[in-house]
């Protein structure tokens, strides 16, 4: 009678340097993973035997840890406890990633049959080194022990001219898993044209073990028994994490799709979200709400949805309009309501439309509120505000007014008399000749007419430079025009001047 080979998988152990990244149950972890790996490259039916934690625990004599011997010294441990092959990983601490190293021995004759190293930035990492390597790893021992441990010499020895084909058919399987995205691996082996499922796969006759492996979900798997060809294989993946849905109710304003999040302070870019089980850190940021904070609980398998309603957040103004660099008192409007009028200073909800303007005519301000900051602004206006035109037009209205009452004196009509209701001045004393105001007409005329010339011209030159030639030869007729408009504005300005000083000249003698 054949005895099995005992394959004992010993603890991990983590290096000093790299203890504080490493837990205890993950070393655990990575222990179980590897003793699972080498039940499936070395299952009972082949003479091979996986010892198990309490087995060794059991065996190890009084007083002796595990922990105090590394290397070869592993091959004297196995002997302790009647192991044929003992195995074991160590995790440390390189460049500031974390390293694995595996090795097992042959404990006869202090033999290293088969190790491998890997290394990555935490735990899962190894995690997925050793389901990589382990296979191969463990396979190395069938031809470190000799092959199967069935009965050896010669037996039954026969010759003759008969021949038959030898071997198992071999028949094509579809596996697919659900989720999709799986990587397969067939009887502890990975198969590299099954990365993704789902896949199809060219697999001998019998019964063989169906392993999927997906990020996020328990490994899946079953046995299968494949006698034809078009079998199928389907494996349904058990997701070990819980999922978030943020929804939250805005206040009418902005879209969920603005919305910034952070789990445990990490920025994420979905709102559905698939966390870990376990207590999380969430919050929310949208331009226009206050921000939120909240935890939740998440457990595997399970769906939390968030709903609840975020408040709108409130910024300060300091708010002026200018026109021709003169500041302006205009109405003040916010979201369609008249809350003041600039100079303006108050409270505005975020994402509100302000406008400024009078008398039906608008303009928006495009100013960038802030949360719970105070924000000054001056609003350039575009457009003259009508306060401003009806001032122009009263003055030119009573230039007017003097120059018709001169160019009457002139021609020896009396001054209009007031209409009924019109205040007529007690200040002014009657003249007794109207010899004198002859001269003072003819100025006042003058200056009238200057700067009404200078009033046209400097308007017409704003209006041209206003407009957006359409081409070159636009631009030069423009350009041209302008020139013509400040020349008539100048000799405005210089006939106002002379009539002014005609005006002091004639009241002067």
């Amino acid at each position: 009678m054949v005895m099995a080979k005992h394959v004992a998988v010993l603890e991990t152990l983590a290096d000093p340097a790299a203890a504080e990244k490493v837990s205890t149950s993950d070393k655990n972890y990575l222990t179980d993973v590897l003793r699972s790996e080498a039940v499936k490259v070395l299952p009972a039916e082949q003479n091979f035997t996986i010892m198990t934690r309490e087995n060794i625990n059991a065996m190890l004599p009084p007083g002796k840890s595990i922990e105090e011997c590394e290397g070869s010294c592993l091959a004297e441990t196995g002997r302790n406890i009647a192991a044929d092959y003992v195995a074991q990983a160590r995790v440390g601490l390189f460049g500031g990633s974390l390293t694995l190293s595996v090795e097992i021995y042959e404990t006869a004759g202090n033999k290293l049959v088969a190790s491998f190293n890997g290394d990555g930035e935490n735990v899962k990492d190894l995690l997925a080194v050793v389901k990589l390597q382990a296979p191969d790893f463990f396979r190395k021992v069938k031809g470190s022990s000799g092959g199967w441990g069935g009965a050896t010499g010669f037996s039954d020895i026969n010759s003759g001219g008969s021949f038959s084909v030898q071997g198992k058919k071999s028949f094509i399987v579809e596996v697919s898993t659900e989720p999709t995205g799986a990587a397969l691996s067939i009887d502890g082996r990975p198969v590299p044209k099954c990365m993704q499922t789902p896949c199809k796969v060219q697999v001998e006759e019998g019964e063989h073990l169906f392993v999927a492996v997906k990020d996020r979900y328990d490994d899946g798997e079953t046995r299968t028994m494949i006698s034809a060809t078009n079998k199928t294989v389907n494996m349904e993946l058990v997701p070990n994490f819980g999922t978030l849905l943020l929804e939250p109710k805005l206040a009418g304003v902005g879209r969920l799709g603005d919305i910034s999040v952070w789990v445990d302070g990490q920025p994420v870019k979905q709102r559905k979200l698939e966390l870990d089980p376990g207590i999380h850190e969430v919050r929310l940021k949208h331009p226009c709400h206050d921000p939120m904070e909240f935890k939740v609980g998440i457990e595997k398998m399970s769906e939390q949805r968030f709903e609840q309603p975020m408040t709108r957040g409130i910024g300060g103004l300091k708010l002026d309009a200018e026109w021709n660099g003169e500041p302006q008192a205009l109405s003040v409007f916010v979201d369609g309501e008249e809350v003041g009028s600039t100079p303006f200073l108050g409270e505005v909800p975020l994402c509100s439309r302000v406008t400024v303007g009078e008398d039906g005519k608008y303009e928006d301000v495009h100013v960038n509120l802030k949360w719970h900051e105070t924000v000054e602004y001056t609003h350039k206006l575009k457009r003259k505000p009508a306060s401003v035109i009806a001032a122009e037009e009263s003055s030119l209205e009573r230039n007017r007014q003097r120059a018709s009452a001169a160019y009457d004196e002139l021609d020896g009509k009396e001054p209009a008399k007031p209409q009924v209701g019109e205040s007529i001045p007690t200040n002014v004393e009657p003249e007794s000749t109207g010899i004198k105001w002859v001269p003072v007409g003819i100025s006042a005329a003058v200056a009238v007419t200057g700067t009404i010339l200078a009033v046209v011209g400097n308007s017409k030159a704003k209006s041209i430079h206003d407009e957006k030639p359409a081409d070159a030869e636009e631009y030069k007729k423009n350009k041209d025009d302008i020139h013509g408009a400040q020349t008539l504005r100048t000799a405005g300005i210089v006939t106002a001047i002379v009539g002014a000083i005609g005006v002091g000249v004639s009241f002067a003698f």
